[in-house]
């Protein structure tokens, strides 16, 4: 199996958060696919932010894309020469006002099919609360922490069921190496 070549690309629409193209591709042996609708959007971090008390920091915010309430990790955009672990850890301070020191864990395509966004998942050892909180104007966020069985037993349940927050903690739960990360950062 071979990459598909992009032959043709015409922009759509773009703004400050999107760019929509319109893509044809060569998938082989001149055979060309037309009206690939594509997606370029900027990378983002997932943040899984654990206390003192092995807690995970968990917002509940307003999504209209779903037009629903609810649970998530704190995220945010990756401002341009900013590292995802930098991004992670101003992010964490505006949406929670928390701070500590990250480690990423990995990078999840989001949309892979239709999208070049990735999300990059840091985990974040809290090391304190500054207060200083400031959310952008349309964030109106709810703070919460869970320890990792009440947040399995809510995704069971169908109370979580935001796509990245699961692949984070999924990412969260698996790396075998996060103790040792983990301990990397106290020093």
């Amino acid at each position: 199996m071979g990459k598909w070549k992009l032959v043709k690309s015409k922009k759509i629409f773009e703004s400050k958060w999107l760019t929509l193209k319109n893509n044809s591709y060569d998938i082989g042996g001149g055979n060309i696919r037309d009206d690939y609708y594509h997606i370029d959007r900027p990378d983002y971090v997932l943040i899984v932010a654990e206390d003192n008390d092995e807690k995970i920091i968990t917002i509940r915010q307003y999504r209209r894309g779903v037009d629903e309430i609810l649970y998530e990790l704190p995220a945010g955009w990756i401002d341009k020469n900013e590292t995802a672990v930098q991004a992670a850890e101003r992010e964490l301070r505006e949406e929670t006002g928390f701070q500590g020191k990250g480690v990423l864990l990995g990078t999840l395509t989001a949309q892979p099919g239709f999208m070049s966004m990735k999300a990059h998942v840091v985990f974040v050892k809290i090391e304190g609360k500054l207060n200083l909180k400031s959310p952008s104007e349309d964030e109106v966020i709810e703070q919460f922490s869970f320890g990792i069985e009440d947040i399995k037993q809510m995704i069971t349940s169908g109370n979580i069921k935001d796509m990245g927050f699961i692949s984070a903690i999924s990412l969260y739960l698996l790396n075998s190496t996060l103790s040792v990360q983990i301990s990397d950062l106290n020093h």
